[in-house]
């Protein structure tokens, strides 16, 4: 299974982008061996994707067919790191081809893109820059595969 980031805004060169790239490095090297591809972080524009409906085009554009897509929202509903790991197993083992985690930029995401999602998950009730929310959400997947590897990393 495919698994995908797509976030509205460019990181840049930041200690953020230090941090998520040190997560999908420590991910992708155990992906496979957990019946994942590497992970993947996309950007979507904010300079030249200006409006949340044109965002939400362009999100659209990049999901594929047979594809699941989650939004991250602090109105979402609040998973412990045991619960996103059996939800990511559950995706992996129905047969999902592609699952998108999605995360909005400054001004959030546009209404359209509810209508498209399976899930709403929330990194909690306080409100996180989302180059923050980045780091929090690559971390978490690869929390996950270190709870499906029973590494010491994630401990209780």
């Amino acid at each position: 299974m495919y698994l995908s980031i797509i976030a509205v805004g460019k990181i840049g060169n930041s200690i953020e982008k230090e941090l998520v790239t040190r997560y999908t490095d420590r991910f992708n090297k155990v992906s496979k061996i957990v019946g994942f591809s590497n992970l993947q972080i996309i950007e979507v524009d904010d300079k030249k994707h200006k409006t949340k409906s044109q965002q939400a085009k362009k999100i659209l554009e990049i999901i594929k067919v047979n594809s699941n897509l989650v939004i991250f929202d602090q109105r979402g509903n609040n998973k412990s790191s045991e619960d996103f790991t059996k939800f990511l197993l559950k995706q992996r083992d129905k047969g999902v081809k592609n699952q998108f985690f999605v995360l909005g930029g400054t001004f959030g995401l546009c209404s359209s893109l509810y209508k498209e999602t399976s899930d709403i998950f929330s990194l909690g009730k306080m409100v996180w820059p989302h180059l923050l929310a980045r780091v929090m959400v690559a971390e978490q997947i690869y929390r996950s595969s270190s709870i499906m590897l029973g590494n010491p990393y994630h401990k209780i």
